[in-house]
């Protein structure tokens, strides 16, 4: 049996007033009603599954051309337009934030809840299980996912929610009473499952693997035969059983449920008002052809399981038409194929063309003419005709193939780009927009005409965030450490359901998640890598135009960079700015610290001035005494000199 339905998110179990003959009949008669309301759409939805896994002729028309030995040809154009509309959600992966509502919420327990929701969607690889539901739903109208919870590991108490994909989508049975998108007010689901015939007498030794009876016009597309040769069908039938709780105000302005509560602890609770409350709750059996298997166990939340993501429904008079994005373009891929095989068929059995020539060129070579069709021959000897001198066989053109063939096919092509709304554009195709405004314009044309597969997705996952609220206090519910995940993929620990004294004094419990109401919000688009990278390529052509921005910036641009080191470049760009360009303030010791840093500076600093002022009043003195003493050489020179002079003068003589 497969993990998912082994290992379900299960309550301790209860009995309940039905017998197991009961429990089987009432799901017998739903699994009856579901069918016969949803019929129609579960065999179009099988065909379109074919259509896109390449059966695409009408088996009779195969047949018939296989015998004649007529090519039967399947150029299977579909998967091209499922895959541009699914793949989506693998480039833009969606996120659940939960948001304060009232009551005792608070905003860092909304960031809790937000962190481990992430989280819970990493640990289930949870893109992939969106992608896989949201896969189907464009392919046959419907696809599925499931919550589940486990043991973190096999020595551990505390368990731990799961998403999980569900691999077929025509395995679930709704509620045809069910009208909302994502069947959150249907009362009861069932899923089935082809386990193993060992497998099965392991599991449940003492179970008889009887047929389960399929419905009174079921076939082997419903998907109702419960047991074959090699393996059975199981079914997983999830119910909603009505009950009457009693709930309570505390006198601290609390509210609790005191259902089954014993009397004599009332008093100390402090209640101040009760009243009965009509609710329901979910239970869960595992059932064969013929008994209950497991069962009946009650589900921790107060919603089932199981959640849709539909594709396009139109609301008719008595009944919901349910597609994807192939169940319009059969016909254009049916015609396609006919006339890409009737073009092949055209230009294979058309005549080769004939030679022209004289009898008398190819007497003596008559053999090897007579096979040139069918045997590959490097030349063709012929006889020069004396009755038409310098003539030689020549080959006659060859016949055309019918242009229409051809225009039909192109056409066909065409049609089914219209029928899905995704053109060459989308495809990747190149037009001739040159301006990235036109080009994003144009590649939205596909993306406009397949939103509303977007939109339902966010409408179950807005549904699944609801489950999540209800279903986290429950299975989160003791004291322990959770790992929550931050938008840029870093993860933290987070302490809850500790018990703390609190401000009055009075024993309390840290990060209590039961407490508050909250409402989620869901978010599609690029991850957080992709947004970085567009940022840094923001923030750099904003520096290119404003260059002054990089003095007070650039920390941030190499922060969003996406290369090794780019973290401490950023921070150590970070610490080169001042408080007041980073809006960090700094604690009163800090503040004294960096005082005492500047004081010292500045005394460092004037230290240094003296030092060099004291150095430059002696370098002038000493640069005055060599001046002084240069003019005093100068004048001892000249009055010798002039002493010379006055010693040869003709006065002197006499």
């Amino acid at each position: 049996m497969s993990k998912s339905i082994a290992r379900s998110a299960l309550a301790s179990a209860k009995e309940v007033p039905l017998p197991q003959i009961d429990i089987v009949r009432e799901a017998r008669e739903r699994l009856e009603a579901a069918w016969l309301q949803d019929r129609e759409n579960r065999e179009d939805a099988f065909t379109d599954l074919k259509f896109l896994a390449g059966d695409q002729w009408p088996a009779a028309v195969r047949q018939q051309r296989e015998a004649q030995s007529r090519p039967c040809l399947t150029i299977n154009r579909l998967p091209q337009f499922v895959h541009q509309v699914a793949n989506s959600v693998r480039m833009n992966p969606p996120q659940i934030k939960a948001i304060p509502a009232g009551g005792e919420a608070t905003e860092a327990l909304a960031e809790i809840y937000s962190g481990l929701f992430r989280h819970i969607q990493y640990r289930s690889n949870a893109t992939h299980v969106f992608a896989h539901a949201v896969h189907y739903a464009v392919a046959c109208g419907i696809g599925h996912f499931r919550l589940a919870t486990d043991y973190i590991d096999d020595n551990a108490f505390e368990q731990e929610i799961l998403i999980r994909r569900i691999q077929h989508p025509l395995s679930v049975f709704w509620d045809p009473a069910a009208i909302e998108p994502s069947r959150a007010d249907a009362d009861y689901c069932l899923v089935s499952e082809m386990i193993g015939k060992k497998e099965f007498e392991a599991r449940f030794p003492h179970a008889a693997a009887t047929d389960f009876d399929t419905p009174s016009d079921g076939n082997a597309e419903s998907g109702l035969f419960w047991a074959s040769r090699d393996a059975v069908r199981v079914c997983e039938y999830w119910v909603k059983r009505p009950v009457v709780r009693t709930i309570a105000r505390l006198a601290r302005g609390e509210t609790v449920d005191i259902t089954g509560v014993d009397p004599a602890e009332l008093p100390r609770l402090g209640i101040v008002a009760t009243r009965k409350v009509r609710s329901h709750k979910v239970e869960r059996y595992l059932l064969s052809g013929s008994e209950v298997l497991e069962g009946p166990n009650a589900w921790a939340g107060r919603y089932i399981p199981i959640f849709p993501v539909i594709g396009a429904e139109t609301a008719l008079e008595t009944k919901t038409v349910r597609s994807g994005l192939i169940r319009a373009a059969r016909d254009p891929q049916q015609l396609y194929n006919f006339w890409r095989s009737a073009a092949v068929e055209a230009i294979a059995l058309a005549p080769r063309s004939p030679f022209l020539a004289t009898p008398a060129m190819i007497a003596k070579f008559k053999a090897q003419w007579d096979t040139q069709n069918t045997v590959a021959r490097p030349y063709l000897l012929y006889e020069p005709d004396p009755d038409a001198p310098g003539s030689r066989p020549t080959r006659e053109p060859p016949p055309g193939v019918p242009t229409a063939l051809t225009q039909e096919s192109a056409i066909a092509a065409d049609e089914m780009k219209a029928t899905t709304g995704i053109y060459d554009a989308a495809l990747g195709a190149r037009s001739n927009e040159i301006s990235g405004v036109a080009i994003r314009a144009r590649e939205s044309q596909g993306g406009n005409a397949a939103l509303h597969y977007q939109d339902n997705l966010m409408a179950t996952l807005h549904h699944l965030g609801k489950a999540l609220i209800d279903l986290v206090p429950k299975i989160y519910d003791s004291e322990r450490t959770l790992r929550i995940m931050r938008e840029d993929d870093s993860h933290d620990p987070v302490r809850i359901n500790a018990a703390v004294m609190g401000v009055d004094g009075k024993p309390m419990l840290l990060n209590d998640l039961s407490q508050g109401i909250y409402d989620v919000r869901v978010k599609i688009g690029p991850a957080y890598a992709t947004r970085r990278s567009e940022a840094a390529d923001a923030m750099l052509q904003f520096i290119r135009a404003v260059p002054q921005a990089a003095g007070i910036a650039g920390d941030l641009v190499a922060k969003n960079m996406d290369w090794p080191g780019a973290d401490e470049i950023a921070a150590r760009l970070k610490r080169t700015l001042p408080p007041q360009v980073t809006g960090e303030t700094l604690s009163a010791e800090a503040q004294a610290a960096q005082a005492r840093q500047q004081a010292l500076a500045e005394a460092e600093l004037a230290r240094a001035q003296s030092m060099a002022a004291k150095s430059g009043a002696d370098a002038a003195k000493a640069e005055a005494a060599a001046q002084q003493a240069a003019l005093d050489a100068a004048k001892a020179e000249a009055e010798l000199r002039a002493t010379a002079v006055a010693a040869e003068s003709p006065a002197a003589a006499i």
